[in-house]
């Protein structure tokens, strides 16, 4: 019969309980595992989020870190399974994680840029030395820069 599986916060919440005695960090090949050992179930896994399979972790460092995380103090380590030679399994991709965080840098470059204009902007506003010029003159100025950006833009098109 296999055993219960308890996500994080079932473990966590078992642990302030008073429920949990010891962590066993048990290796089985090249993956570490949590093993929980409970005053009423016996031994109980760390599951995943969604409850479906054991969490595995790759370093044991942050199996341990998991373990001080939840509140456990004591444990012990099974490490009969343990196959030191065996090579690393390969780290998870994660291409949606990745897109997701380049574009979160990203925004946050232009929103730094953005602030920095804004400050140097309202820094200028304030400074009587600062040569300041009318709407009608920055308009101006625009429609300028406008017109040669699509004369360029035609030049290479025709070209």
């Amino acid at each position: 019969m296999p055993r219960a599986l308890f996500d994080f916060a079932q473990a966590s919440a078992a642990v302030k309980a008073g429920g949990v005695l010891s962590a066993i960090l048990r290796a089985d090949k090249d993956s570490f595992y949590i093993e929980l050992e409970t005053r009423e179930s016996g031994l109980v896994e760390l599951g995943t989020s969604n409850g479906r399979e054991r969490r595995a972790f790759r370093d044991p460092g942050q199996a341990l870190k998991l373990v001080r995380q939840l509140g456990v103090a004591t444990g012990r380590f099974a490490l009969e399974g343990w196959d030191a030679n065996a090579p690393k399994p390969r780290a998870w991709a994660r291409p949606d994680q990745s897109a997701d965080m380049q574009a979160r840098h990203e925004c946050a470059e232009r929103d730094a840029e953005f602030e920095a204009d804004m400050r140097q902007a309202l820094a200028e506003a304030d400074d009587p030395n600062v040569e300041k010029i009318t709407h009608e003159q920055a308009m101006a100025l625009l429609d300028t820069k406008v017109a040669e950006i699509q004369e360029e833009a035609k030049r290479k098109g025709g070209a």
